[in-house]
């Protein structure tokens, strides 16, 4: 049962890592974190790996009883090291301080302990820590990808990416929150497993009482003036600073903002307060006395209404507000907030709003948006119910269109609803895989859709076009605002779309040294808090960061945008973006994970439907994925026929994209005759693509030399490095040694500079290895693969403790392993698998 199981210290790697290597060294550590983010649990762990390297743990209450029992001269040649362990030292009791602190201090002992920032530390401890004893080491809220690994292993089964992200925003990776949220959610129901994964519909109903303890604790002793601030963001979320509210409790804010308890944004002119932790304003705004919130909620939209509601989403917010005291809305405001929040693409809100207006007062507009928000929530369904009734307004044909193709895959009836509007038709021949006339319908209409013309000359070849048509498109699109529209169709929407391609197209055609991050118009519209821009932002910067082989930062930015659940993207569907996620798990290590977003993301294609672009994109990925698990045949075969599609599908761009990953898999050749059977050239980062392939054929070390510094060029770090390795290969087999050692620097220089890893599965031109030998190895299973990379740092039985097998079973995975990976030690195992094993010391 889940419930029966110890919550695991996990993705606290670095962290042990650095208190073994402070007990290497005959120092102790100081934990210093906020409560909540796991220091005592990390003590723990730590004083747990100490008894196992023969350390004897002393806790507080034991120190006297030892000193008393341990004679004044030892005779043992080498005495038993002792650690004593202190929870919040700042707390600790006077005597048990001072005798932990004379052992510590005559180097009897290593003290290891916790506190929290800002405590008032003893004297004794500050001398400790000044000469040498102790050094302090930060410990921080786990990042999504920790808070990620500590659920899965916590209930023993992978998280879906969206209720993972759910978790991690309210917590903001504090392991004592996500304990209480976890143990919650189970006890009420909301978090179920179903279809072999985790998933939590969010926070709702009565927060139990140890949350509401919980979130006392992280605000502490307040005064009457700072509560009711805090309660007022705990109603509304955010608040700016120019609201009449926040004006009179100036004094308040100041003190909340300064203690933490507040954090305040500044976007533009516009300067926002919002409770630091998001989990506070989930509880007060379920726990809040009923009259205490109506009068709070009539407060805060009174101060919105005296500024005039000019914002974009002024309208449903003071709407919202005014629905919690249960005054609905007249008809006329409505109407008005209900346009407001399809703006901020808050679709439940505007079909309730909608539904709100009685039938005398229903008209065409108000059904139209009704049909909107039905197709926002992806009931595509009743979306068409509803639009189809009101056909004779100007913008149904293109929602209803829309809603057609992308929610109900019925091509052919959205293509003839359309009608003259070239852009939607464009989009139906997309989805139907016929580039080229969409490309020319959308080259006829591409005033009304430059985002739609850009990416089809993009995936046809023609790179510097498409961008030529993003910059001729721009200026019609700037400035507008939701709600806008330009005299030829284009919306604010569109102009998301247009920074989104520029930035990926830019990447595409150049490469990560032509962009540093994402355009500037994305990362404002995301600061103002626009989930969609939000998405675009992250997708831009995880590729320019998977790119220059910073995975690790790129993993957490595609956990974000593959949880984002708006309406059905064309652009970016849900499933392509959590295939992202899994190719950018996989080239961090962790395949086993890789493995199983990738089942998600399957699950997510039966639920939206995509284009056969992304289909293929997202094929790509998992044809990436297949490498990383030891399959490079079949990460191959997956390219080759990618790549078979998107070429006979006139996807140039594509098709040499899935040749170039096939070649590095060990089908060169093969990728070589598909690409000239088909077309003849190619422009930018694709030429050098196909260089790297061509070289690969010809096991041509001077060329793979020039390949990489044109890779190095572009920014393309990893891929740099990769072909000076292949160089390195090509140069031994024909026995150039000098320029084999040129290239063996090169390629550790450039991993040096991105702080990348070769992929331990890109092969040889031929599949041999140095000298012409084969490589014969045999591709490692999942568990094989998980087994040998724990071996690296683990005992047999540690690693069948954590994963719950004998240790007979792993004995056998691992012999299978070491015959696979032609290996005879564990420490082989790690250069092998392209892993740094943990520094394991023993304290002396």
């Amino acid at each position: 049962m889940v419930g029966g199981f110890d919550w695991p210290v996990v993705a606290r790697e670095s962290e042990l890592a650095e208190i073994e290597q402070c007990t290497a060294m005959r120092m102790g550590a100081l934990l210093v974190g906020a409560p909540g983010v796991g220091k005592s649990r990390l003590l723990e762990a730590a004083v747990e790996r100490a008894a196992r390297t023969g350390a004897r743990v002393l806790r507080p209450e034991e120190l006297d009883k030892f000193q008393a029992q341990t004679p004044r001269h030892r005779t043992q040649a080498r005495p038993q090291p002792i650690v004593i362990a202190l929870d919040d030292v700042h707390l600790a009791d006077r005597v048990a301080f001072e005798s932990a602190h004379r052992m510590a201090h005559s180097g009897r002992a290593l003290l290891l302990a916790t506190t929290e920032p800002g405590a008032a530390l003893p004297d004794e401890l500050r001398r400790l820590l000044v000469g040498g004893r102790m050094r302090r080491l930060a410990v921080e809220a786990l990042n999504r990808s920790g808070a990620a690994r500590m659920l899965s292993t916590r209930l023993a089964g992978p998280v879906a990416v969206d209720s993972a992200e759910r978790f991690w925003e309210l917590s903001h990776g504090y392991p004592l929150v996500l304990r209480e949220l976890v143990d919650q959610g189970l006890a009420d129901g909301t978090l179920r497993q179903a279809g072999g994964f985790w998933h939590w519909s969010g926070f709702g109903g009565t927060p139990s009482g140890r949350l509401v303890d919980l979130v006392d604790l992280m605000l502490g002793d307040l005064d009457a003036n700072e509560r009711e601030l805090v309660n007022m963001l705990g109603l509304a979320g955010t608040l700016e600073a120019g609201l009449s509210v926040v004006t009179e409790s100036g004094d308040a804010a100041e003190s909340l903002n300064r203690r933490g308890l507040v954090v305040a944004r500044r976007s533009g002119l516009r300067l926002t307060l919002r409770l630091t932790h998001p989990l506070c304003e989930a509880v007060i705004a379920a726990t809040l006395p009923e009259l205490t919130a109506r009068r709070l909620r009539v407060r805060i939209a009174d101060a919105i209404e005296r500024t005039g509601a000019r914002r974009p989403n002024d309208a449903a917010r003071v709407v919202r507000l005014r629905l919690g005291t249960r005054r609905p809305p007249g008809p006329d405001n409505a109407r008005k907030a209900a346009v407001d929040a399809l703006r901020a693409r808050d679709y439940p809100l505007a079909e309730l709003l909608c539904r709100s207006v009685p039938a005398e007062d229903t008209d065409d507009r108000l059904l139209a948006t009704l049909g909107e928000a039905l197709a926002g929530q992806r009931r595509h369904i009743e979306a068409e119910a509803c639009l189809s009734s009101v056909p004779q307004l100007a913008a149904v044909p293109r929602a209803r269109a829309l809603n057609l193709a992308f929610g109900l895959g019925r091509l052919a009836e959205a293509e003839a609803v359309a009608g003259r509007d070239q852009g939607v038709r464009a989009l139906v021949r997309l989805f139907k895989d016929r580039i080229a006339e969409a490309r020319e319908l959308a080259d006829s209409a591409v005033d009304a859709v430059p985002a739609l013309s850009a990416l089809l000359h993009h995936e046809s070849g023609d790179g510097e076009r498409a961008l030529a048509v993003l910059r001729r498109g721009l200026p019609a699109l700037s400035g507008l605002r939701d709600g806008d529209r330009h005299d030829t169709g284009l919306c604010a929407a569109d102009l998301l779309e247009h920074h989104f391609l520029t930035g990926w197209i830019t990447l595409d055609t150049q490469g990560p040294a032509a962009i540093e991050a994402a355009p500037a118009g994305l990362r404002e519209r995301a600061a103002d808090g626009d989930p969609r821009a939000r998405m675009f932002v992250d997708l831009i910067e995880a590729r320019i960061l998977r790119l220059t082989g910073r995975t690790g930062r790129a993993v957490e930015a595609l956990r974000r945008a593959a949880a984002h659940r708006g309406p059905v993207e064309w652009l970016a569907p849900r499933p392509w973006r959590i295939a992202q996620l899994a190719g950018a798990v996989a080239e961090s290590g962790d395949a086993r994970e890789a493995a199983s977003l990738l089942e998600q993301a399957r699950e997510a294609e039966r639920e939206e439907r995509q284009h056969p672009l992304t289909a293929d994109a997202m094929a790509l990925e998992a044809a990436l994925v297949t490498a990383w698990l030891g399959d490079r045949r079949g990460a191959a075969r997956q390219a080759l026929e990618t790549a078979g599609r998107a070429l006979a599908a006139g996807r140039r761009h594509q098709g040499l994209a899935a040749l170039h990953l096939a070649a590095r898999a060990g089908q060169a050749r093969g990728a070589l005759v598909l690409w000239r059977a088909r077309h003849e050239g190619v422009s930018a980062v694709d030429d050098v693509r196909l260089q790297h392939v061509l070289s690969l054929a010809d096991d041509d070390g001077r060329s793979l030399d020039a390949v990489s510094l044109r890779f190095a060029a572009m920014g393309l770090l990893p891929l740099a490095a990769e072909a000076a390795a292949a160089a390195r290969r090509a140069h031994e087999t024909s026995d150039d040694h000098r320029a084999a050692r040129a290239s063996r620097a090169t390629s550790a220089e450039l991993l040096s500079r991105c702080g990348a890893a070769l992929p331990e599965w890109a092969p040889a031109a031929d599949g041999r290895g140095p000298r012409g030998r084969p490589r014969s190895r045999a591709a490692l299973t999942l568990r094989e693969r998980e087994i040998a990379t724990l071996a690296v740092s683990l005992s047999n039985q540690e690693i069948a403790d954590r994963l719950g097998l004998s240790v007979r079973t792993v004995e056998n995975h691992l012999y299978r392993a070491y015959g696979k990976l032609a290996v005879t030690t564990r420490t082989d195992l790690a250069p092998r698998l392209g892993v740094a094993p943990a520094r394991r010391t023993r304290i002396a």
